[in-house]
């Protein structure tokens, strides 16, 4: 499920920062020197803090407390990272996508208002393109559609599918902007 895909991407990050670990050097009383003023060992327990607050909410819904999981998820988004950290970003993003999830999965009008303005709160976290950007926009797409089903005019129905059809082309742009990066294929006019 997303909460095994979330714990594997922690777990990659975790053990991204754990390799570039080795090049702190610690002195004979095992204070980090001035090599390790990047603090990586703190950003590890961040990023673990955040596992495990992404691990209670898992547990919390089981047990039917969506409200203890939204609050759990909360937590995630008051960790205080180092700025200008990508997986900082990567992590808020992926708690405002579940966040967003976990507002609109209570259903109706009020829920789905919730779930928008945790996306836009998202987007405005967002500093680059990222997987984690694009699944943002796609989650958008599932509060539209939401929003067309719960909806009876059929004009208002039609607009909001229209509204999901756009937050997905917006996740196409990202994800195709990505591949061509990551690729090293020329990016499109």
């Amino acid at each position: 499920g997303t909460g095994h895909a979330r714990v594997r991407i922690v777990a990659a990050g975790l053990l991204s920062l754990l390799a570039m670990g080795g090049a702190c050097q610690r002195s004979q009383n095992g204070a980090l020197s001035a090599m390790g003023a990047d603090n990586t060992e703190a950003v590890l327990v961040m990023l673990s803090e955040a596992r495990a607050w992404q691990r209670r909410a898992d547990l919390l819904l089981i047990d039917g407390d969506v409200a203890g999981a939204i609050a759990a998820v909360k937590e995630v988004l008051e960790i205080r990272f180092p700025p200008n950290m990508a997986e900082a970003e990567d992590v808020r993003l992926d708690a405002s996508v579940r966040l967003a999830r976990l507002y609109l999965g209570t259903g109706g009008e009020e829920a789905e208002k919730q779930a928008l303005s945790q996306i836009e709160a998202g987007r405005g976290m967002a500093s680059r393109d990222s997987f984690f950007r694009a699944h943002l926009e796609t989650v958008a797409a599932d509060v539209y559609e939401a929003r067309a089903k719960r909806l009876t005019d059929p004009e208002e129905q039609k607009n909001a599918r229209r509204q999901a059809l756009s937050t997905l082309e917006r996740a196409i742009t990202i994800d195709r902007r990505l591949q061509r990066s990551l690729l090293n294929l020329p990016m499109e006019p």
